[in-house]
């Protein structure tokens, strides 16, 4: 059983710098990429003047990186609420993966830019994902600890493994957009992969072998999927 939480709204802002960005996320998702976006085609999307654009963004580069950070405060803040709302830790992994893919549903075009400029070329965009990606995990980290539903084990243990649990998300998460009838099935797999994933750290841990040596996996593990 999973509980309601409330859904992640975005922050205030000016109305034709929200028009601006929720129209760049729009073509993004249509094109190539987010650079392909052009000034005119941004503001005949936003319905506004393309001059209006230089009122709220100093360059396309600042235009994306907000998106990112809008996009990542809400998904933070909404990942919050889902962890200390859950009613048990048996329910935790339900609660917040089911969150997840709710927000992913009803965020599909900036959920599926965000993650797409995760895997494309270096660049401040790029950067700047990585960098939203690695606060979801410093917020992971803590308040599921708060909540005592990880092992107590050093935190360069812990962290191989919650790289792994919030790479699996987001794949589950992009499944989710193209076929979310089955939703039940993916919340089974990600309580499976988080038990798994803590019992053999806990495992590793007794065994005395580091995350750190050969064949240890401290990166996160590379995508099975790119977002379309």
């Amino acid at each position: 059983m999973t509980i309601e939480t409330k859904p992640a709204h975005p922050p205030r802002m000016a109305q034709g710098k929200r028009l601006l960005m929720d129209a760049a996320v729009r073509l993004a998702r249509r094109m190539s990429g987010a650079h392909a976006v052009s000034l005119r085609e941004l503001a005949r999307e936003a319905g506004l003047n393309h001059n209006t654009f230089y009122r709220h963004f100093s360059s396309q580069e600042a235009l994306l990186e907000e998106i990112v950070s809008d996009f990542g405060t809400q998904l933070r803040d909404g990942l919050r609420q889902a962890r200390m709302q859950a009613p048990s830790l048996d329910e935790l992994t339900a609660t917040v993966v089911g969150w997840t893919l709710d927000f992913a549903l009803a965020h599909q075009d900036v959920f599926i830019v965000a993650l797409r400029e995760r895997y494309g070329p270096p660049g401040p965009i790029r950067e700047a994902v990585e960098g939203m990606l690695s606060q979801l995990q410093d917020d992971m980290l803590r308040e599921l600890q708060m909540r005592q539903a990880l092992p107590p084990l050093p935190e360069s243990t812990l962290r191989p493994m919650l790289a792994i649990l919030i790479d699996h998300t987001f794949k589950l998460c992009f499944e989710h957009i193209e076929t979310p009838q089955a939703r039940a099935q993916r919340l089974l797999m990600a309580k499976a992969l988080f038990d798994t994933l803590v019992l053999g750290t806990m495992a590793r841990q007794a065994m005395g072998m580091s995350d750190g040596g050969s064949g240890g996996a401290h990166a996160s593990t590379p995508p099975t999927k790119h977002p379309q």
